[in-house]
């Protein structure tokens, strides 16, 4: 064996652990900790902020552009009959000028 295989099996061999280590470990699990749960509180009440606000600007968008898209076709049609009735208006004039010239 090498050298080094020798290491790592010293290293890794089983030891005892030192006095009063199960203790501190228990104590450690046991203790509260209030300071890492508000952390995550504020954190979780930050985000829902985050997606509330975010949610409601995503919806006030797809409203701005529905009302967008109304509007547009109510333009378009104003202007399709404006456009027959000037049509028409033209007609009229062409044939009240065909009258007078005869």
């Amino acid at each position: 064996m090498t050298n080094f295989e020798d290491e790592l099996k010293a290293a890794l061999r089983r030891k005892e652990p030192p006095l009063g280590f199960a203790n501190r470990v228990m104590r450690r699990i046991e203790r509260p900790r209030p300071a890492f749960r508000l952390r995550w509180a504020a954190w979780a009440v930050a985000a829902g902020l985050i997606l509330s606000a975010g949610g409601l600007r995503y919806h006030s968008y797809q409203v701005e552009r529905a009302q967008g898209e109304r509007a547009k076709r109510q333009l378009l049609l104003a202007l399709e009959i404006t456009s027959e009735k000037l049509s028409l208006v033209q007609r009229k004039v062409d044939a009240l000028s065909q009258r007078t010239i005869q």
